[in-house]
């Protein structure tokens, strides 16, 4: 009892914290906005723009090639201009991007250009925000924050996928991506008055052999497995329930799901204690990846949708937690995050060159289910 009253009140101190504040609610609207669509971004290349399996993976891997080539630029653009202009400049980045998958028909040319433009503006936001996060964060509540902050994404994306089906369902597709863009718009906002902060910078490429070989391969799993979970599996359980409001529904349960595993890991502050917990939802994430390769039937592969994205914080949480004590620890912090994003968009384009060679979405989820081994070492 005393744990949950100090866990409460730790977590009205963080709500206090003007700018962890104002971070949070600049991420809660953009969140909103990207789930609203994000799940629907491969449907709607399917459904709409007659896409096949491969010109998925075609299009990823050209999302994956634009962030890994951007990241080092993304962390010199940090040094020189400051972390909020950083991140206020992806926010039109974004609304250029939705509406470009909008207008797409009409534009003449590939959309493989508009999926480079995507890798390139999330290298942009992710970066300045991951570095920003972890420079305002406080190591000895750190998992709080990352459980909240997890908690805080996932409340934000609840609704979306629900709410992004009843627009497609309605209005239409055209009409979800201008609603997203006027509510990334409204996400500038609270990061006007987030603090100009400087973030030193010097990238050498080199460096990232100096991380080792253990942390390299679990990054790389950590982008397979979200592109698996985020790109792959949508598809598929679209394409087995067949209508856009149960399948938004499914996700709606899922996310809450998600969201008791957040509030509960950002209660525990324990670092061996996270190490075991990662470790134990490496295994089970792995076992239920495994068992989508088997299992049919809209009812059960939504029963494993919702138990997966519980099962899923797991992992994430705690190796988010342990990782931001790692990278906080550098004096070039940026150059960390940029690594890291980088590896992790390796990690998905070796799994979409899986998939490539197999163009069968099992090869995904099994993949999916190795990957997530890693983490017991």
């Amino acid at each position: 009892m005393h744990n949950h009253r100090q866990h409460n009140h730790y977590i009205h101190m963080i709500l206090k914290n003007k700018e962890l504040r104002d971070m949070y609610l600049a991420l809660s609207l953009k969140t909103l906005a990207m789930s609203m669509v994000g799940i629907f971004i491969p449907i709607f290349l399917i459904v709409e723009r007659g896409m096949d399996l491969g010109g998925i993976i075609l299009f990823y891997f050209f999302a994956s090639l634009g962030y890994i080539l951007t990241a080092p630029f993304a962390g010199k653009f940090v040094s020189r201009f400051g972390l909020k202009n950083s991140a206020m400049l992806t926010i039109p980045m974004f609304i250029i991007f939705y509406l470009g998958m909008f207008s797409s028909e009409n534009l003449g040319f590939s959309l493989n250009y508009l999926a480079l433009f995507l890798g390139i503006t999330q290298a942009m936001y992710w970066i300045p925000f991951t570095t920003h996060f972890v420079r305002s964060s406080d190591k000895r509540h750190r998992s709080e924050e990352v459980g909240l902050l997890s908690a805080i994404m996932i409340v934000s994306s609840m609704s979306g996928p629900f709410f992004g089906a009843l627009v497609i369902n309605w209005l239409g597709f055209g009409f979800l991506f201008k609603l997203a863009s006027g509510l990334l718009a409204l996400g500038i906002i609270p990061l006007m008055f987030t603090k100009y902060n400087h973030e030193s910078f010097r990238c050498r490429l080199k460096d990232i052999r100096k991380i080792p070989g253990r942390l390299t391969l679990k990054m790389f799993a950590f982008g397979a497995t979200n592109t698996v979970e985020l790109v792959f599996w949508p598809v598929f359980l679209f394409s087995v329930v067949n209508a856009y409001t149960s399948f938004g529904l499914i996700f709606l349960i899922a996310e809450f799901g998600s969201l008791l595993g957040a509030m509960w890991l950002g209660s525990i502050e324990d670092r061996n204690k996270l190490l075991k917990i990662l470790r134990i939802g490496g295994i089970l994430c792995s076992f239920i990846w495994l068992s989508r390769v088997f299992l049919t039937g809209a009812i059960v592969l939504a029963a494993v949708t919702i138990v997966g994205a519980f099962l899923h914080n797991l992992v994430e949480i705690p190796f988010n937690t342990l990782e931001y004590d790692r990278f906080v620890k550098k004096k070039y912090l940026a150059e960390f995050v940029v690594f890291r994003g980088i590896l992790e968009s390796v990690g998905r384009i070796v799994l979409l060159g899986i998939l490539a060679i197999f163009m069968h979405y099992n090869a995904a989820f099994l993949t999916s289910s190795l990957m997530y081994l890693t983490y017991l070492f």
